[in-house]
């Protein structure tokens, strides 16, 4: 990835570019996705076993084991392959994430606002880079697309990240660059 495919702020400079090297399948948010999945599953099963009398019990019983199929092999799939065109850049004031599975979608975040990154070490010298740590529902409102907090924006996750250490401390310095930056200042 080159800077031409960043759109950036004016003045904003790039401080490190990628892209996974590595698509997990599956994440920690899926350890809540797929058994709700399965537990939906399991309940339109046993409800729709003994209401199957009319066209429309069937076609409800249809839609419906399909949602549940799509909650806990649908999501993980779109992910995999959603990594696949997925480009990570992080400026001297934001980390930006873009992917483009259907169509081109750019989040981002500002650096001064994040917690410190944390790394979850993956095979080699690969790994996945939050900031801050993530308990199993952060992530599965990130597999939703739906964060936690006021703005409900899901947390950007470079996920299969390649020499993840290095970019880990590249990544830390920046964060308190940017928190440096927008500190008052004493007196004001």
């Amino acid at each position: 990835m080159h800077e031409g495919q960043i759109d950036l702020l004016p003045g904003e400079r790039v401080i490190w570019a990628g892209q996974p090297v590595r698509r997990p399948l599956f994440n920690p948010g899926d350890y809540f996705n797929v058994p709700v999945g399965l537990l939906w599953l399991g309940g339109v099963t046993l409800f729709f076993a003994g209401n199957h009398d009319t066209a429309f019990h069937v076609a409800a019983w249809v839609v419906l084991t399909v949602a549940g199929v799509f909650h806990f092999a649908g999501r993980p799939l779109i992910r995999y392959l959603r990594l696949a065109s997925t480009t990570y850049a992080v400026t001297d004031g934001r980390v930006i994430e873009t992917s483009s599975l259907v169509r081109r979608k750019e989040r981002s975040q500002e650096l001064a606002g994040l917690a410190d990154p944390v790394v979850t070490p993956g095979p080699g010298k690969t790994g996945t880079i939050t900031f801050g740590r993530l308990g199993v529902l952060a992530w599965a409102s990130a597999n939703f697309g739906a964060g936690t907090g006021k703005d409900r924006e899901a947390p950007v996750i470079l996920v299969g990240v390649s020499d993840v250490a290095k970019v880990r401390e590249k990544l830390a310095k920046a964060v308190d660059e940017a928190r440096q930056r927008h500190e008052p200042v004493a007196g004001e």
